[in-house]
């Protein structure tokens, strides 16, 4: 009688049970890097752009409007700041401006191709602002797609932003002024507000200039310059059903559903030094 040979598979039932596994993490990784490599070319896009508008804000500030540089004989500026300036003027009136911006520093192929759902019109830029004092905000937000399911998670959103002061200098507000006649009474202009208990040497003192951000929905995830939440005002948000925007500050920690709240509404009057009776000098700008 012929002798049967045996022949040991334990090496291939491993392998078919491993290999699967090994294949799916190393998809996972490929998937990773090429996420982190589309947040760098994005990052680096976006800081270009503030860049950019950064360096043109010097001469931005010697305008009085959009008209202004509209009427400016721009042939006199180098290329890359005239196109700056025209950028940073049209983005100072519909933020969108900001959008396009971005893309001149992006090949959209990629970005299209890439695995952020929708591609380059799948980039938001809610809640950008340029000029809003003298800070140059960009802000996207986009929706990244996983390819291959992982625990259930299919897709993920990211935030990524450039926050830049603009290249204005910085000039400081006159402590007095001098005048011809001294009659004894301080004539230096001050600023108040209707309600305010203090006067303001600056009128671009954040406490009466305020940084008015529209978003979506309600603050959430947002906090303000001083790490604090933002809660519902007790004057427009104390029946509020839901609105389709919401106002919040930069230093405030209350939102707002109306934008003529009086929390956020401020009637500024300039008043020499000598008629602002009690009120005393503000802690930020009177320093």
């Amino acid at each position: 009688m012929k002798e049967e040979k045996t022949i040991p598979a334990s090496l291939t039932i491993e392998a078919s049970l491993v290999l699967p596994i090994f294949l799916f993490f190393y998809m996972m990784f490929i998937c990773f890097i090429q996420i982190f490599l589309v947040q760098e070319v994005l990052q680096e896009a976006i800081t270009e752009a503030g860049l950019s508008m950064s360096r043109a804000a010097y001469i931005f500030s010697d305008f009085r409007d959009v008209t202004d540089i509209e009427e400016f004989d721009s042939s006199l500026l180098e290329e890359n700041i005239k196109e700056a300036l025209s950028e940073l003027a049209k983005s100072t009136i519909n933020s969108l401006i900001i959008k396009y911006s971005v893309a001149n520093k992006l090949d959209i192929n990629i970005i299209d191709n890439s695995c952020i759902v929708g591609g380059l019109e799948g980039i938001r830029f809610d809640g950008s602002q340029v000029m809003q004092g003298d800070r140059i905000d960009i802000i996207i937000r986009y929706r990244i797609r996983i390819p291959i399911n992982f625990f259930g998670l299919k897709h993920f959103d990211m935030i990524q932003r450039v926050n830049l002061r603009g290249w204005t200098g910085h000039q400081l507000p006159a402590l007095y002024k001098v005048t011809e006649e001294d009659d004894g009474e301080d004539k230096t202009s001050v600023y108040i507000t209707e309600t305010g208990t203090v006067y303001h040497l600056s009128k671009t003192c954040s406490h009466i200039k305020l940084s008015i951000e529209t978003i979506d929905e309600k603050p959430t995830w947002q906090r303000n310059k001083n790490g604090g939440k933002y809660y519902p005002c007790e004057s427009c948000c104390a029946d509020d059903l839901g609105a389709s925007s919401y106002y919040i500050t930069s230093y405030g920690d209350r939102y707002h559903s109306n934008r003529d709240c009086s929390g956020i509404k401020r009637t500024v009057k300039e008043v020499s030094l000598d008629k602002v009776g009690s009120r005393t000098s503000c802690k930020r700008c009177g320093k």
